[in-house]
């Protein structure tokens, strides 16, 4: 008997995680919305990527059972860069082995044939037999239990009116069916992947067929994360957007959540944010490098069509505004503005549009504003910026990224370039995590001229 306690003393001593085996993990995450990695703009925005979210996992070896549940809205806006990153995404998820993924909205934009079938996507509310699970059951080590269930609320998806809708509705009749279906399969905890409105929400509440809801991320802005969604009575935790973080929670042996002290996040789950102090997995650094690749050459297959038209393009760089702004270009010199192509090549990202958007002129084609001149719109959808070989008088932020194309000014000097308001013109790129500390009254000084 001595022995014994003194064998378990030192267990727990040496092995002070062991006891944790014994109580299932529960990790979600998901809503990336293409962000597959921080891009490195500023420090305070440095969070999430599915490199460390993948270390995170790593981090929780000591679970017997450790079960990852993603919200889904993982894809990009539809693209062919777009396309790249749902390539990439797919294999991520693969590595981190999900028991289920919440069809999106932003999935179901890109196109159902998109989602890779060696993923478990999931959708419990489909009419139609769709290539999708309706729910799924994971088991314990101890013999208990999980039953995971999806629901995507129809408003969130675009559907022909003509066509027989794919998705139901929360109503009575999809609350009886469940209970029905539920009533066959015991389940010691019962866990809905929820992505919908408030009154959508409150229906599933007041059923009580789930153990735990947890909500995909309404947030529109990562600066300003809100991690709760409200009903008329309860409160359920929302996972991060734009994949910062995740929510964990660790299950009893009596199948309830255990209880935290974490005053952030309702229901007992605790809110990790993945900041740099997570360190990038190692086994996602070659889809990374074969991605940037790709971005690479799909980036120089477009220039035989841009230069096309480079010859109708309306930006001419800030050496032609030299010749009568001295002076402004002059204070233009001595900013991070003359400076900010050079950024996104020491993290050789100089390729890739998403990025170069905000640090070159005109990379897309340029459209005039509703109250533009005449002259301004003849010149509407040339292109700036192609290349450093081919346009490298248009690298960086320059006086046309704000004032607009100048060749209608230097033909007519009569026209004046674009005077916007310069407030609303540096937010178009200094905003969320590019940005987080940006203030427009701190930084105008810098540039003011």
């Amino acid at each position: 008997m001595y022995r014994l306690v003194a064998c378990l003393f030192l267990c727990s001593l040496f092995f002070p995680n062991l006891s944790l085996a014994e109580n299932p993990l529960l990790i979600f995450s998901g809503d990336l919305r293409g962000e597959i990695q921080p891009c490195g703009c500023a420090e305070e925005g440095d969070m999430g990527g599915l490199p460390r979210r993948l270390t995170f996992f790593k981090q929780q070896s000591q679970y017997t059972d450790l079960f990852y549940l993603d919200l889904g809205n993982n894809f990009p806006e539809p693209s062919g860069q777009g396309d790249l990153k749902i390539k990439l995404i797919q294999s991520a998820l693969k590595m981190l082995r999900p028991q289920a993924v919440l069809v999106g909205p932003n999935e179901w934009q890109n196109g159902l044939h998109m989602l890779d079938p060696e993923i478990p996507y999931l959708l419990s509310n489909q009419s139609l037999k769709l290539p999708f699970l309706t729910s799924k059951t994971i088991s314990q080590t101890g013999g208990q239990t999980i039953s995971i269930s999806g629901y995507l609320s129809p408003e969130l998806v675009y559907f022909n009116q003509n066509e027989q809708p794919q998705i139901l509705p929360v109503n009575p009749e999809l609350i009886a069916r469940w209970k029905v279906e539920f009533a066959g399969k015991k389940a010691a905890f019962r866990i809905l992947l929820f992505r919908g409105n408030v009154l959508e929400l409150q229906q599933f509440e007041e059923s009580a067929l789930f153990d735990l809801i947890v909500a995909g991320s309404t947030n529109d802005d990562e600066l300003k994360q809100v991690m709760k969604m409200r009903t008329s009575s309860g409160v359920f935790p929302m996972i991060p957007t734009k994949g910062q973080g995740l929510l964990s929670g660790k299950l009893s042996a009596s199948g309830k959540l255990i209880p935290t002290n974490n005053e952030t996040v309702p229901a007992g789950l605790v809110l990790t944010w993945l900041r740099s102090s997570f360190e990038d997995a190692p086994e996602l650094a070659e889809t990374f490098r074969n991605y940037d690749d790709a971005v690479k050459e799909l980036f120089f297959s477009n220039l035989d069509r841009m230069e096309k038209q480079l010859l109708e393009s309306p930006f001419l760089g800030n050496e032609v505004c030299a010749g009568c702004h001295v002076e402004i270009v002059s204070i233009w010199k001595k900013s991070r503005h003359a400076h900010a192509f050079a950024t996104l090549e020491k993290k050789g990202k100089h390729f890739d549009p998403e990025c170069l958007a905000c640090h070159v002129v005109g990379l897309k084609p340029w459209k005039a504003p509703q109250n533009a001149s005449a002259a301004d719109r003849k010149f509407e959808g040339g292109t700036g910026f192609l290349s450093l070989q081919t346009t490298p008088h248009l690298k960086n932020v320059q006086c046309e990224n704000c004032h607009g194309p100048a060749r209608a000014h230097l033909l007519n000097n009569k026209i004046k370039p674009a005077n916007n308001d310069p407030k609303m013109i540096c937010a178009t790129c200094h905003q969320g995590s590019h940005s987080p500390v940006f203030n427009f009254e701190t930084y105008w000084p810098k540039i003011k001229h």
